[in-house]
């Protein structure tokens, strides 16, 4: 793995099947102000200096509301893509929306990354999300459910 000069694909993929509100099984609760890493994926680069990483990842975040049906929510969650423990990028991003039912989903699209810097030997990339409570409202529990992390090695 990351010793031959095609490209080549690594991933971690988590999909949550079932009651995405619950607690344990894939589910992951977001403590609230403390960074949680969701999804990790390791690679061997040979070649640093003639080498690309490019990251894809996603995650699926169930909210659940203090108020009832139809209630507003106010919620931030930091979205970050770590090497060896450094950010390489990093998105902030507060949303709100209406509950119905009293809690509600979103999902955190593909978040494409390329990584021009790889050191030599094992890069371990983390995708890392924090519950932000700056700005919270009416946010009772927040989990991040269905998710992935996708590097793909290309060798120029």
């Amino acid at each position: 793995m990351g010793l031959k000069d095609e490209p080549f694909v690594v991933i971690d993929t988590v999909s949550v099947v079932g009651n995405i509100y619950g607690s344990g099984g894939d589910l992951i609760f977001l403590e609230p102000n403390d960074p949680t890493t969701v999804a990790t994926v390791d690679v061997c680069v040979k070649q640093p200096e003639k080498t690309q990483v490019c990251i894809d990842s996603m995650v699926q975040f169930a909210v659940g509301g203090t108020g009832g049906v139809g209630s507003d929510v106010t919620f931030q969650v930091l979205y970050e893509i770590h090497r060896n423990g450094d950010v390489i990028a990093r998105i902030n991003d507060e949303m709100d929306f209406e509950l119905a039912g009293g809690r509600g989903q979103t999902n955190f699209p593909n978040f494409p990354v390329v990584d021009n810097d790889p050191i030599g030997g094992i890069n371990t990339y983390d995708l890392v999300c924090t519950r932000d409570t700056t700005n919270e409202n009416a946010v009772a529990v927040i989990n991040a459910a269905s998710r992935s992390l996708k590097a793909t090695v290309i060798t120029l």
